[in-house]
């Protein structure tokens, strides 16, 4: 434990060094861009301008540095970013500055890898596969529920459980790793499709926390992580009576109730047990009963200080399964036109995953009198 306090301040003291690298070298460089020189701005006004529009939080510092060091190939990072080479050499510059990372014959490798052990790795769906197949030695079968390849478990209607398919679950355990950036807690919000299993078996390293009101469920999280010594820490709560969970996350995901005010309150939830670092938000919502009230989600995001880095479709979805009263009127009016062979291996409701970034501190909308292709 005081091992991995040494290592996070080192890490946040890496960040603050960075900033200051950062500013100084935005204040350098800004007037080279296109249409910014003549605008005439004086250095605190480009100060502000870095300041409210520049400046990342620190757990999207160090998930820029996980999008270097550890991809295939360090120009990945300027597609991961959606960004261009002044960003990457200035991020790829600062690390070689410090010491932690070196070039041979164009490749980078680490100096210091001990710096970067408690960021997560990235992993293939293929890989994840792999290791959840060798480690429970139970094969996965993509199509199929993930709640049937750990344990019996009746889904209870009243909660609106519906577990998602399991190579489904396995891509979100991907893209969870694809942008975890720090080996602290990360927190589920529900979890009826037991992604803390599937993303403990696959990194050990990973501490979470799952909260659900279900105390069947988290009877049984706690039993197959004691079972394989995963670091998962399972609590029952009631999101109308508790706000606080005393502790602060790097990231946690919801597959909420799919209307307006289930997304609302279980992303005000989260977002309440963030840090002043930042964090990441992983929510899968599908359009079950919202239709164009989805601009009113964009609204409530905006507000929540939430960037949007990523939305996939066509990767999560639900397996045939009969709940509620109008599961069973859709059933007999798709067995009119679908044998029941053939539904049993198609979805009955697909949803997306959206990708957030949640930035800490506050916006200031700067007015400055620009020409639309001042790049500042």
């Amino acid at each position: 434990m005081i091992k991995k306090m040494k290592e996070i301040i080192f890490l946040k003291n890496l960040y603050k060094k960075f900033l200051d690298f950062e500013k100084k070298n935005y204040l350098k460089d800004i007037k080279n861009f296109l249409g910014v020189k003549e605008l005439k701005l004086s250095q605190k006004e480009f100060s502000l301008v870095y300041d409210n529009y520049q400046k990342s939080s620190f757990l999207s510092f160090l998930k820029r540095t996980k999008d270097l060091v550890f991809s295939k190939d360090v120009f990945d990072f300027i597609l991961k970013n959606i960004t261009e080479d002044w960003d990457f050499y200035k991020h790829l510059y600062f690390l070689k500055k410090e010491n932690l990372i070196g070039f041979k014959r164009e490749r980078l490798f680490l100096k210091k890898p001990e710096v970067f052990s408690l960021i997560p790795r990235p992993k293939s769906e293929e890989e994840i596969i792999r290791i959840i197949e060798k480690r429970t030695k139970k094969k996965i079968k993509k199509k199929e529920k993930v709640s049937d390849f750990f344990f019996s478990f009746k889904v209870k209607g009243q909660w609106d459980q519906m577990p998602i398919s399991q190579e489904s679950a396995v891509f979100v355990v991907k893209k969870i790793l694809d942008y975890l950036p720090l080996n602290k807690k990360f927190l589920f919000i529900g979890d009826d499709d037991f992604i803390s299993l599937f993303l403990s078996l696959v990194d050990p390293s990973i501490e979470s926390m799952v909260v659900d009101i279900d105390e069947d469920l988290l009877e049984k999280i706690k039993n197959f992580s004691e079972k394989f010594n995963l670091k998962i820490e399972t609590r029952k709560v009631n999101l109308l009576k508790t706000k606080n969970l005393g502790e602060s996350f790097v990231g946690f995901l919801i597959n909420p109730v799919y209307t307006l005010e289930g997304v609302q309150k279980f992303m005000s939830f989260g977002l309440f047990n963030f840090s002043l670092d930042g964090g990441y938000v992983f929510l899968e919502l599908g359009d079950e009963a919202i239709g164009n009230r989805f601009l009113f989600f964009q609204d409530f995001f905006t507000k929540k200080n939430l960037i949007l880095r990523e939305l996939i479709l066509e990767k999560v979805y639900y397996p045939q399964i009969s709940l509620h009263k109008e599961d069973k009127i859709i059933e007999r009016r798709m067995k009119k036109l679908f044998s029941q062979k053939t539904l049993e291996k198609k979805p009955k409701l697909g949803a997306g995953l959206f990708v957030f970034e949640y930035l800490p501190f506050p916006l200031k909308k700067i007015k400055i009198k620009k020409k639309f292709y001042s790049y500042l």
